[in-house]
């Protein structure tokens, strides 16, 4: 693990998208912005870098904003 931990996240949709962002902000001050694609219509999204979340601040974070990106893509899916 890094020596700095997650102060806040959020994840929302962008606009006029089928794209989801993902903004993290460190006790060191980085700040680590994601763009998220997913589709509509299948519910579907890819999101490789999970593993780097995991790495960079625990296995919780990262099941912690899977468990948020799915509840969020699922909301905006048609399916």
């Amino acid at each position: 693990m890094s020596e700095y931990e997650v102060v806040s996240y959020e994840v929302k949709p962008v606009e006029g998208d089928e794209q989801v962002e993902l903004v993290i902000h460190a006790t060191d001050g980085s700040r680590w912005e994601y763009g998220i694609p997913y589709s509509a219509t299948s519910g579907r999204y890819t999101f490789e870098e999970v593993d780097v979340l995991a790495m960079d601040f625990g296995d919780e974070f990262a099941e912690e904003v899977t468990a948020k990106l799915d509840e969020l893509v699922a909301s905006l899916s048609e399916g």
